[in-house]
């Protein structure tokens, strides 16, 4: 630029400088950005104390774009109270959050602490001292969990018996008295579905197993014992030279043979069966 075209003292300088806005800075929370949009609409409406001139210029032409009389906007006290408000239930909603995380991690941590107890009391001690030293989101989750629990309690004793666990097995696990897991199992008899094979001897001592009946039955048993019990029903001479094999499933779990809740099995005269083994 030249002598001639250097601006004059009491000229202000023509050229423009633009920086660009940092991006990393913009709010990506729903409520970061609803406090900003206030933030925004402050600045568009009214002069605040502070601005330059340049700056209340352009608020009072995007006023004037708006179509709308400046009476109608409301009063800058009342901007800055929700202004406020949305900023105090933008950081609430972050410490609840922040808060159920680290509930979530300190049940996850006690639980690997759990699954390494090698013994009931070792599991016992384990819970008392966590129980004792629970945060408040830790014991809302808790009981949450607890809440839910008890209304699927009593299909978790009688799936638990299915596989052959006993009351008071059930009751130690539960923390809850005997008596109360053998009234559940009582009262709460569970649909049996179970298929009955007889073994056919292939050469070479190999064999496959073919079905000969099914059928479906309410019972209170174990499956292993209800396998048995229809194995010592249904054993004739042919299923016991020949060998045969009961399963038991729960209605609802499928029929193959591999995922058997329980089984009986009575050897034959050609030779043993090898357990079932996925």
């Amino acid at each position: 630029m030249s002598d001639e075209q250097q601006p004059r003292p009491d000229e202000e300088p023509r050229t423009a400088h633009y920086q660009r806005a940092d991006a990393s800075r913009f709010p990506t929370d729903p409520l970061g950005q609803r406090a900003a949009v206030e933030g925004m609409a402050t600045a568009e409406g009214f002069e605040i104390p502070g601005d330059t001139e340049a700056t209340r210029a352009h608020n009072r032409r995007a006023l004037a774009r708006t179509g709308r009389p400046k009476a109608e906007q409301p009063a800058p006290d009342q901007l800055r109270d929700k202004l406020l408000a949305v900023i105090e239930e933008y950081e609430e909603a972050q410490e609840r959050h922040r808060a159920q995380e680290e509930a979530a991690y300190g049940l996850t941590a006690f639980a690997e602490r759990y699954a390494k107890a090698q013994t009931a009391q070792e599991r016992d001690d384990l819970a008392e001292q966590f129980g004792g030293s629970l945060t408040l989101p830790e014991a809302g989750l808790i009981r949450r969990v607890a809440k839910a629990a008890e209304q699927s309690l009593p299909d978790v004793i009688v799936d638990a018996h299915v596989d052959g666990m006993t009351a008071p097995q059930i009751a130690r696990e539960l923390a809850c008295s005997s008596r109360h897991a053998y009234q559940v199992i009582k009262d709460y008899p569970w649909d049996a579905q179970w298929t009955l094979y007889r073994a056919m001897w292939l050469p070479r001592m190999d064999y496959e197993w073919v079905e000969v009946a099914s059928g479906t039955v309410e019972t209170t048993e174990t499956a292993n014992d209800l396998a048995q019990q229809i194995l010592d029903e249904r054993l004739d001479n042919t299923l016991a030279r020949e060998g045969a094999r009961v399963c038991v499933w729960r209605t609802g779990d499928g029929n193959d043979m591999y995922e058997a809740r329980g089984t009986a099995t009575q050897q034959s005269y050609e030779g043993e069966f090898p357990p079932i083994e996925d």
